[in-house]
């Protein structure tokens, strides 16, 4: 009779209002931690992701700065480079400049049949279409 006495004291202790109520309690402050953890773990994983991606973009970037700087270290890069950006010329260089009247284009005054059937040179030919 005695342990029946004292599975019974055990039970109302467990079943009374303030042990549920604290029960309940703990297991909604552990609901509410664990889905808090759930959304920054899904914010990580978002994060994660847009920067894998910034690290490709960068790399592709790095990759084409390398080859801009190869090419630049080379003697035929700089003098392209500076041709492109400063209109540049060699020593000895002419430069040639060629207008086009308005409504006419300059190709069509250009005949290079002329050329092959005169006999001249095709440098020669070229320079006469340029001479005014």
């Amino acid at each position: 009779m005695f342990d029946f006495h004292e599975k019974r004291k055990i039970r109302s202790v467990l079943y009374s209002r303030p042990v549920i109520g604290v029960i309940l309690l703990v297991t909604i402050l552990l609901s509410i931690s664990a889905y808090n953890r759930y959304t920054v773990a899904k914010e990580m994983e978002v994060k994660l992701e847009s920067r894998k991606q910034e690290l490709e973009e960068l790399k592709e970037r790095a990759h084409a700065i390398e080859s801009k700087v190869e090419y630049l270290t080379d003697e035929r890069g700089v003098e392209e480079e500076l041709r492109n950006r400063f209109d540049a010329i060699r020593e000895g260089e002419q430069v040639i400049i060629l207008l086009e009247e308005r409504g006419k284009n300059v190709i069509d005054d250009i005949e290079v049949t002329d050329a092959i059937d005169t006999g001249k040179s095709f440098w020669q030919s070229l320079i006469d279409t340029f001479k005014f």
